[in-house]
């Protein structure tokens, strides 16, 4: 038989785990996503404006779906009053203000620039919305331009956003 203070032991260990891990979704960081901007210098010929909307929307919703299937981040959408809201047609302080309004506590803004028909770059920076600095940026480069490539770039900047140590922009809210 296992003695009491084994058990007692490992009930307080358990209720320890617990109370730091958030229970539900209210006890999560909430990050707002701003629509990403595309930019194609490719001077690829013709107009692929359509195909290459289709792969920036298949971005975010990976992104999206990536960071809620995580669990570290409550995920929101960035509401404003234009048709785009991200960095194409706001600035980052009037994305950080539409992300005040939906009470998040991050606001993800990003890039995507095709460079040729091989080569894409991007940005991801996240911003601190209660201190609004920043809280982490990222510079990105990936090969192709197909859905394949776009989807892995997504899976890229999800992680790289969940890893983040964002202790350092907690640490100014105190």
């Amino acid at each position: 038989m296992q003695s009491p203070s084994l058990l007692i032991a490992l009930v307080a260990g358990f209720a320890a785990v617990a109370s730091a891990v958030p229970t539900n979704a209210a006890d999560l960081p909430r990050i707002a996503l701003a629509d990403f901007y595309y930019l194609d210098t490719s001077g690829e010929p013709g107009d692929r404006a359509t195909e290459h909307q289709q792969r920036v929307d298949l971005f975010e919703t990976v992104l999206r779906e990536q960071l809620t299937a995580n669990g570290r981040f409550e995920v929101v959408a960035l509401e404003c009053p234009l048709p785009e809201c991200g960095v194409g047609s706001l600035s980052v302080e009037d994305a950080v203000n539409a992300a005040e309004r939906v009470n998040a506590d991050y606001v993800l803004l990003g890039a995507i620039q095709k460079i040729s028909t091989l080569i894409g770059t991007g940005r991801l920076d996240l911003v601190d919305v209660p201190q609004r600095r920043s809280a982490m940026s990222r510079v990105l480069s990936f090969r192709g331009d197909s859905d394949e490539a776009f989807r892995r770039a997504a899976e890229f900047s999800a992680r790289n956003v969940v890893e983040a140590d964002l202790s350092a922009a907690a640490e100014g809210s105190r």
